[in-house]
């Protein structure tokens, strides 16, 4: 585990690195945290993109960094975000969503979409509705009473990657054109929440009416506020360091970070 101080930028904010997990991961994609189990699950992509190998597992990472089981669930093709509600993990994989029981570690369920071409993150709504992006496909989905059908295809999607869901809304990143807006789950009316942003990969809330986005191949951290305005948090670029799908445990002001090389990093972050 090592310990170093990364940055002292943006809304009086420090980000320092507390550990790094063993180097066994393969490709990690995605981190996401099961506050039931406390918990972090990690998509293993292990793989050329897009190759259905069967070669992709998931992790389970404490949160101190320590790998609980590395191969907690194989036989996935190129698992990328993830999503939970439950007790039930649903990967994006290609083309299909797998549903994973986390009480017994089996897939017992898999929603396929024949015309997806990269399904990419997941978010969960409170009631249980799944959102689905699919990056080369320009299309977001939803899966709804058990059944996976396109939400919606608009020209404001320039390959989505990152989804939240808020009360109102699904948010949603766009690699492409570095541009992120809000979709309003009733009415589907968008608007812009900013934008010049390279390479959007994953978002989070931070706890403070406000979100952590990563420009994933320039290993940069962003904070948004709540008005749209974005901060550098960290850039990692200079050490290699890819930022791909993070996840935030508010409670603790971790932030995990998988790497699509060999580990996660976990970083604090405090006033």
């Amino acid at each position: 585990m090592s310990l170093a101080l990364i940055s002292a930028v943006t809304f009086s904010q420090n980000i320092t690195k507390v550990w790094e997990s063993d180097s066994l991961f393969l490709k990690p994609e995605s981190a996401l945290y099961d506050s039931e189990k406390n918990i972090v699950y990690i998509s293993n992509i292990n793989g050329e993109y897009l190759a259905k190998d069967g070669n992709g597992f998931i992790s389970k990472l404490k949160t101190n960094g320590e790998i609980e089981v590395l191969k907690w669930v194989d036989g996935l093709d190129n698992p990328q975000g993830m999503g939970l509600y439950r007790q039930k993990l649903y990967v994006a994989d290609i083309n299909r969503v797998v549903r994973i029981d986390t009480r017994t570690a089996k897939i017992d369920k898999v929603y396929h979409a024949d015309n997806a071409v990269f399904l990419n993150d997941i978010t969960v709504d409170a009631n249980g509705d799944i959102y689905v992006s699919d990056c080369f496909g320009n299309k977001i989905y939803k899966i709804s009473d058990e059944k996976m059908n396109v939400w919606i295809e608009s020209d404001f999607l320039s390959k989505p990657n990152g989804l939240l869901c808020t009360k109102n809304d699904v948010l949603v990143l766009n690699m492409e054109s570095k541009r992120a807006f809000a979709i309003n789950k009733l009415t589907k009316k968008s608007h812009q929440l900013f934008s010049g942003i390279d390479n959007l990969d994953g978002i989070v809330a931070d706890g403070r009416n406000g979100y952590i986005v990563s420009g994933a191949w320039q290993g940069q951290l962003f904070i948004i506020d709540a008005d749209g305005g974005k901060k550098l948090l960290a850039d990692l670029g200079k050490e290699k360091i890819i930022v791909a799908d993070i996840e935030y445990i508010a409670d603790e002001n971790l932030l995990i970070v998988p790497t699509l090389n060999k580990t996660v990093i976990g970083f604090r972050l405090s006033d």
